[in-house]
């Protein structure tokens, strides 16, 4: 029996690592639980500061202790480039119910950072069969 629902807004993001050489990076976040449910945001065309206000909704088991987040900047037909990575424990958005933070990409090895993406999350408990 699942926990309840999570509800999760990629709202923006700040300070990607660019990797497009000539004009700005075309971001999306793919959001999820498990690699088979993941989702994603739309794409943004050449923008420093993207800002997307996107909403998803999940539904957490007690088996699922993270959400994770990576950061793509889309190549128009071909493989897009990794911008970043994080990984978020759940422990304290299942107990207080709400998240309202900057999350940052770590950089190679836990050096630096390949910039930070604001979310919010709320947790609700309830029962689904």
């Amino acid at each position: 029996m699942a926990q309840g629902y999570l509800r999760v807004t990629i709202v923006e993001a700040a300070k990607l690592t660019d990797k497009d050489k000539r004009d700005f990076n075309d971001p999306y976040v793919e959001v999820y639980i498990d690699e088979k449910n993941k989702q994603k945001t739309c794409v943004l065309r050449d923008v420093e500061r993207p800002i997307w206000n996107e909403t998803f909704e999940f539904v957490l088991w007690p088996s699922n202790e993270y959400l994770y987040i990576d950061v793509y900047d889309d190549n128009q037909g071909k493989k897009p480039d990794l911008i970043g990575s994080a990984k978020i424990s759940l422990d304290d958005v299942i107990k207080i119910g709400h998240f309202d933070d900057w999350v940052k990409l770590p950089g190679f090895l836990g050096f630096g950072s390949h910039g930070d993406v604001h979310m919010r999350m709320s947790f609700e408990r309830r029962s689904v069969d």
